[in-house]
């Protein structure tokens, strides 16, 4: 239901029609709307109220939602085995497009969780937040714990229909043939589960903090459509395109745009008209499009370019171009406080999640699910705690500049009660995440987070080959040769006693695979205890124990998780290259050729001095021949 729009102070003749202040207002058609399981693999249970094609324009809006849990304790037991009987319900609010493509797996391709809440009162209650919402962006309101496979658990349900009196009327009607379940969901009225009920949804906005906005101003100045004309037109053209530029322009530059320009306007169209289309026709050049980086040592517009992209994702702010523009940006010193400037800033943390995404190939989880065998990733939400405990982790020993070692030797990481659980540890509670010590359990560092080993299988097993590889390629710098085309893949198969390190010993007696694999391996088979989802495991299957003993090719042995822990941080040196290779190549936006190896060397020399960190790194890569030159 749409109310008519009012202007939180603003008179309606002020504001274009694009930015009026907007109210909508979802109230069920029944006193109140009940979401019985979670939004899953565009399963049915989902809540979309309000605007189907998105809201109108990029903004902060006011969402105001009242909820309240119902039934938490139910009395059905384990058929709901994906909620935990008794915990607090979690309402998600969601911004979703849905003018984009679906998966394979029909999840919609963009969308975002905005806040997360516990609710425990059967009361309802309003909760409030401001969130920013981009353009055709819907907010969806979720049951983010809630059962999963719904279907099942209601056919279950009615199966245990002597247990459960509530539903025998649906069992007669199964019985005698009917779908009881496709009656207009009757049986969910039956139903004395979990439910986020769901009372009233309020959304205001979009709310502008100025008028006219920035980017408004960028474009148009203080101008008004009647008053442009060819020589304005011209003037904020060339203020647009060396924003856009990310530095000044060069002589002669824009004369295609604005000779296109001239000839539309010539021929008719709107000044406000040509005038947008010389916006567009900047906004798809390669000098926008592309970081403008000449051959040779970089100028200091291109290096407030490049330090910006790398530190912060997005184009350098003024004071990166104050400094570009006074030639002063590439003196050591100012680039140092400079790096020091924006590690501070609340924007590096798009360098934490998005380099680490990069490094340890994290995306490769979402494109990967397990399979649902694995209910507690599901249920627990697992793939989402994963990522943030590595981004956290990382960001951890950022703050605190801590020597890169601690990737490999940390015995404490950022966890939440699912994750502490699914490592096996007890006590920790809720949905949080925070730093917990993990003395006692066969984890530490990178090794043991959940997202390293999940990202280094395939969702539904595990492949030492697979996991050697990876430990090689993402933490000590080696990426091995492909295998000849004459040797077939190997397949795991742990049927019966031909297990997969029987299979991968006959591999090693062919002579062309030997040498690689001794040095692959060892290192897959070390974590073999940690199955493709990364919970500890004993034995595959019921039968056949784990064997996850090991030899380097430097003929150190092992038996056990932390045995092999240590040999891997023995090996830091080879790692902190390595790492600093993956910095360099995600900075420079190029990979590495063996020229570049005095300057990582001349990293490394000064990594060795008082015992440098994670922060002092990265100002070595800024400081670097390798980043200063293209």
């Amino acid at each position: 239901q749409k109310s008519p729009f009012y202007f939180n102070g603003k008179e309606a003749n002020e504001l274009p029609k694009l930015f009026k202040v907007d109210r909508f207002r979802f109230v069920p058609e029944t006193p109140y709307t009940d979401l019985y399981g979670r939004h899953y693999r565009g399963g049915h249970i989902g809540f979309r109220p309000l605007v189907n094609q998105g809201v109108a324009q990029s903004g902060l809006y006011k969402i105001r939602v009242r909820a309240a849990a119902v039934d938490r304790h139910h009395p059905y037991g384990k058929t709901i085995d994906d909620f935990r009987n008794g915990d607090p319900l979690i309402l998600e609010l969601a911004a979703v497009d849905r003018r984009g493509s679906v998966t394979s797996t029909g999840n919609v391709s963009r969308e975002r969780s905005l806040a997360l809440v516990e609710l425990i009162n059967e009361e309802p209650q309003w909760f409030e937040w401001d969130v920013y919402m981009g353009r055709g962006y819907e907010p969806e309101v979720r049951f983010r714990n809630g059962p999963i496979a719904t279907k099942r658990m209601v056919r279950l349900l009615i199966n245990d229909a002597d247990k459960h009196p509530e539903f025998k009327p649906f069992a007669e009607l199964r019985a005698a043939g009917e779908n009881g379940y496709a009656k207009s969901h009757g049986v969910l009225k039956a139903y004395r589960g979990p439910k986020l009920r769901i009372w009233e949804i309020q959304i205001r906005g979009p709310f502008v903090k100025e008028w006219p906005p920035s980017g408004h101003q960028l474009m148009y100045g203080s101008l008004k459509p009647e008053h442009l004309n060819r020589d304005n037109i011209r003037e904020r053209l060339r203020i647009f395109a060396a924003k856009a530029f990310r530095r000044p322009l060069r002589p002669g530059e824009l004369s295609p745009i604005e000779s296109m320009v001239h000839r539309k306007l010539g021929e008719g169209m709107k000044p406000l008209k040509a005038l947008q289309l010389g916006f567009q026709t900047i906004l798809c050049s390669t000098s926008f499009l592309f970081l403008d980086e000449n051959p040779g040592q970089l100028n200091d517009y291109a290096l407030a370019s490049r330090l910006s992209y790398f530190l912060w994702s997005s184009a350098p702010d003024a004071e990166l171009l104050t400094l570009a523009k006074q030639n002063k940006l590439s003196g050591s010193v100012v680039l140092r406080e400079q790096v020091k400037r924006m590690l501070r800033n609340p924007k590096s943390s798009r360098f934490v999640n998005n380099f680490i995404r990069v490094w340890l190939n994290l995306d490769g989880i979402g494109e990967m699910p397990p399979s649902e065998d694995f209910t507690v990733y599901y249920r627990d939400n697992l793939e989402v705690a994963m990522r943030k405990e590595t981004e956290l982790f990382f960001g951890h020993i950022l703050d605190k500049n801590l020597p890169p070692r601690e990737f490999l030797a940390a015995d404490y990481s950022f966890l939440n009660r699912e994750l502490a659980e699914h490592y096996g540890m007890s006590g920790l509670k809720g949905n949080h995440l925070r730093r917990v010590s993990l003395k006692g359990i066969p984890r530490g560092g990178l090794l043991g987070q959940g997202a390293f080993l999940t990202a280094s299988a395939n969702g539904v097993d595990t492949s030492p080959v697979v996991r050697g590889i990876y430990i090689l390629e993402k933490l000590l710098g080696y990426t091995p040769p492909p295998p000849p085309d004459d040797v077939p893949d190997i397949e795991p198969d742990i049927r019966g006693a031909k297990t997969i390190r029987e299979q991968l010993a006959k591999h090693r007696e062919i002579a062309t695979c030997a040498e690689c694999h001794r040095k692959i391996d060892p290192l897959g088979f070390a974590l073999e205890n940690f199955d493709a989802i990364g919970g500890w495991r004993d034995e595959y299957g019921k039968e056949l124990p784990i064997d996850a003993t090991g030899k380097l090719p430097n003929g150190d042995t092992f038996a056990t998780v932390p045995e092999f822990r240590k040999h891997i941080i023995k090996r830091e040196g080879q790692f902190t290259r390595s790492l600093t290779e993956k910095l360099l190549t995600y900075a420079a936006g190029r990979e590495l050729v063996p020229s570049d190896r005095p300057a990582i060397d001349a990293v490394l020399r000064e990594m060795k001095q008082d015992n440098k960190g994670l922060r002092d790194l990265i100002e070595a890569v800024v400081l670097s021949e390798v980043f200063g030159k293209n």
